[in-house]
């Protein structure tokens, strides 16, 4: 029986998707396994769980004790792990919601990692659509072999960047 390669839980082979951790076997068999890999598995994973609103999923990929983050979407200062529980709370009212990704840049440095990308989101929330565009950067690090998240820093292009991007 096969294993999922985020978790270790063992997966029926036919599966899209982790039915334990929610990752998207299919997105991870397309990453190489090596280490920048390995970190850009976890991202997207964190990704995958917004679209799937599974909060459970994104708590597994952080270092919930040293988690922090700058979001582009209000409050704006620096947060730590209550910005996970304020978005676990939006997945409510969240719809639709779609992303792209490219620009992406992983550097490992040990039990460190630095990765960042360009990422174009849409959806709806509260009955409100949104199309936005911005970079991020997240830094992780390597505990008992698996990629944690430790900080996140979203930042919006303005408008006028927004139009000059291909996606």
């Amino acid at each position: 029986m096969p294993r999922c390669p985020m978790c270790g839980k063992e997966i029926d082979a036919s599966d899209a998707f982790c039915r334990y951790c929610g990752v998207s076997l299919t997105q991870i068999e397309a990453i190489p396994s090596t280490p920048e890999g390995a970190v850009k598995a976890v991202l997207v994973q964190r990704l995958d769980g917004i679209k799937r609103k599974n909060a459970e999923t994104i708590l597994g990929l952080v270092d919930k004790e040293r988690y922090t983050k700058f979001d582009d979407w209000s409050p704006f200062q620096l947060q730590s792990s209550e910005a996970l529980r304020r978005e676990a709370e939006a997945f409510q009212v969240l719809k639709e919601y779609n992303y792209e990704t490219s620009d992406w840049r992983i550097d490992i440095f040990d039990d460190a990692a630095v990765a960042s990308f360009m990422i174009a989101y849409r959806g709806t929330i509260r009955n409100s659509s949104f199309n936005i565009k911005s970079r991020v950067s997240a830094f992780l690090m390597n505990k008992d072999g698996k990629w944690k998240l430790i900080h996140e820093h979203w930042s919006r292009l303005p408008e006028e960047r927004r139009r000059l991007l291909p996606f």
